[in-house]
């Protein structure tokens, strides 16, 4: 089963890009603490969620707020034709198909809130840094305004220091009307203000005391912690100078290199004046070992062999203490989870692809089936391997229904047409068209002679066939559902079963040991009468891959040529096993573990991270005696 994740493509939105701003940066706007739009703090935060839930999530919409309002649009008309029972880029397992008419109106309405205060900015490509500046403060008001009016944005410390850079800019505009690119602002805004300082508000009863070299020459404490007393840092490298030598820094009046290994020593010297002062250094600095300061080298000298080790022993209280941070009580291996839901919680049916995480991971079926986990999108996510499958199935699907019972004069043509209908959901991403579409031409090209040869054998084609069966667990039923990419009725009245791969064909090991068990099954839900309109005990002749990757060649028809066996005694054999398991989860004692499959082990799953399986996947030899 395939689903859509690339949206339908979008008409040009009436607004121009507001260029640099990616979902990651919008979102990063719209969960600002100062975000209000005429709003409590926090009042869009759930409007927020559905946004990026939304449109935010997997492929980048078009730019613009405009984009943003569109592509909710036409995910809420998608999502109504889901509901509706019409055909959908939507598929009923998405997340996103939860998602209520009330909260994209919500959201919806967030976007009309966020519109008109990013307008200013929107369509802006080049003008004087006085002009952007300004039109940057009216977006920073009107984004981080309450319901009084009030920018939070310009309160406290840190805001009225923004405050006060704007209107210093605006102040000499006169001295800044050179012209900016808009993608050049940001760097150049951040350029003028770097140089403000803006110093937290002190706090009472404060104890400890972070300082620099210089501020704590000003200082008088009870206890000094002279820290990173290493070479390159107390005191600091020398820096060739690559234009000047040392005799023309003399005779400049510049200082000498060394007189900052002066000044180092300096500071050094008078915070040993301090009553306590307790010398440090890290062993090692980012992994490899480093070299105690010449300072702490010469202090040791002149202390003298049996002073400095009384010196070290005390500081060794101190390193004893931090250690003991770091050194638990008790060492507790982290254990593999085994969760033992109930049998009412239990699923009473899967597809025949999720068999196979059933098979390899059953800890999949327990977050996803039982714990209603889904997998959300990345944000900006690119179209990836996924997304060219899923269009080149579509088009697949089209034709075969289109032309089943017969091709037309120009297969390859047709193909392409339809093909080209699939792809303009890629309108959006010209990078994945550029590289996919080349592809799916040569695969049309090669899919229509191969099909031409198919069809000299066939009697009936069937496309996208929706099956299942149920299987007696005792006091349940377990259903198991399939939907076959293609199923053939041969001239001889046997079937095949052909499923369109886009990726990794599974070999023929694979499926007769029952680990890739998808064609198996769907031809065991075949001989059981699971298919419509296809009598039960049917014979199944052969079980064929298409590979489709577009490259050279650009497809082939993989058999799967048992080694002993036929199809038919496989199919039996997936169901019997599949029974078995079923029957084994049926106890509530049956934990659903983890990656029960060593083969498993070399990928990172969905919900690996929720197995922990980076903490307890380190095994050690009762480990893998166990496994």
């Amino acid at each position: 089963m395939w689903r859509s994740r690339i949206r339908p493509a979008r008409s040009s939105p009436t607004l121009p890009q507001l260029d640099g701003v990616t979902p990651v940066a919008l979102l990063a706007l719209l969960k600002h603490p100062l975000l209000r739009l005429g709003a409590a703090a926090g009042a869009h935060a759930r409007a927020i969620a559905v946004l990026e839930k939304a449109v935010l999530r997997g492929p980048r919409p078009r730019p613009g707020t405009a984009g943003l309002a569109h592509a909710l649009t036409v995910f809420h008309t998608e999502l109504a034709k889901l509901r509706r029972g019409q055909p959908s880029d939507l598929h009923p397992s998405d997340p996103r198909a939860d998602l209520s008419d009330a909260q994209l109106h919500d959201a919806a309405a967030l976007l009309a809130r966020l519109a008109p205060a990013l307008a200013p900015l929107e369509g802006q490509a080049r003008a004087p840094f006085a002009k952007i500046a300004a039109l940057h403060r009216s977006v920073v008001a009107a984004l981080s305004a309450d319901a009084t009016g009030v920018p939070a944005a310009f309160q406290g410390r840190d805001g009225v220091a923004l405050e006060s850079a704007f209107e210093e800019i605006a102040a000499n505009a006169s001295h800044a009307d050179f012209a900016v690119e808009a993608v050049d602002y940001p760097d150049l805004f951040r350029t003028a203000i770097c140089d403000r300082v803006v110093r937290r508000p002190p706090l009472s009863g404060v104890r400890l005391h972070i300082y620099g070299p210089l501020e704590a020459r000003l200082q008088s404490a009870d206890r000094m912690v002279l820290g990173a007393l290493i070479e390159g840092t107390w005191p600091p490298e020398i820096a060739s100078d690559p234009w000047l030598s040392r005799p023309m820094r003399h005779a400049l009046g510049l200082d000498l290199p060394e007189r900052r290994i002066s000044l180092s020593a300096h500071d050094f010297a008078q915070a040993l004046g301090a009553s306590e002062v307790i010398l440090a250094y890290p062993a090692k600095l980012a992994g490899t070992p480093s070299v105690p300061s010449r300072f702490v080298q010469r202090l040791a000298a002149v202390a003298g062999e049996q002073r400095w080790q009384e010196v070290c022993a005390r500081g060794a209280r101190y390193l004893a203490w931090a250690r003991a941070l770091d050194r638990p009580a008790e060492v507790k291996r982290v254990e593999k989870p085994m969760p033992k839901p109930p049998r009412a919680a239990r699923p009473t049916g899967l597809s025949v692809t999720d068999i196979e995480n059933w098979l390899r991971d059953p800890y999949t079926i327990y977050a996803k089936h039982i714990l209603k986990l889904r997998e959300l999108d990345a944000v900006d996510l690119p179209p990836g391997a996924a997304d060219r499958g899923i269009v080149i199935h579509a088009a697949l699907s089209d034709f075969t229904k289109t032309f089943a019972a017969a091709l037309p004069a120009d297969p390859a043509a047709a193909l392409i047409d339809i093909g080209r209908k699939h792809f303009a959901t890629l309108e959006d991403y010209p990078e994945a068209r550029a590289f996919w579409w080349p592809r799916f031409r040569r695969i049309a090209r090669w899919f229509a002679g191969w099909e031409k040869g198919r069809r000299a054998s066939l009697a009936v084609l069937t496309a996208e066939l929706q099956g299942r069966i149920e299987i007696s667990l005792g006091e349940r039923v377990f259903t198991l559902r399939a939907r076959a990419d293609r199923i053939e009725r041969l001239a001889g009245g046997r079937y095949a079963i052909l499923d369109y791969k886009t990726g990794q064909v599974p070999s023929e090991k694979q499926v007769r040991i029952g680990v890739s068990p998808q064609l198996t099954l769907e031809a065991a839900i075949l001989r059981h009468g699971g298919f419509p309109d296809i009598p039960a005990d049917a014979s199944i002749a052969e079980l064929v891959y298409v590979s489709l990757k577009g490259g050279d060649p650009a497809g082939d028809g993989v058999p799967i040529d048992f080694k002993n066996g036929d199809a038919d005694f496989h199919a039996e054999r997936a169901l019997e096993k599949l029974t078995s398991v079923a029957q084994r989860f049926e106890n509530e004692q049956q934990p659903y573990q983890p990656l029960v499959l060593s083969m498993w082990k070399s990928r990172y799953g969905t919900y690996d991270h929720l197995a922990r399986v980076k903490e307890w996947s380190v095994a050690g030899p009762e480990d893998a005696e166990s496994e």
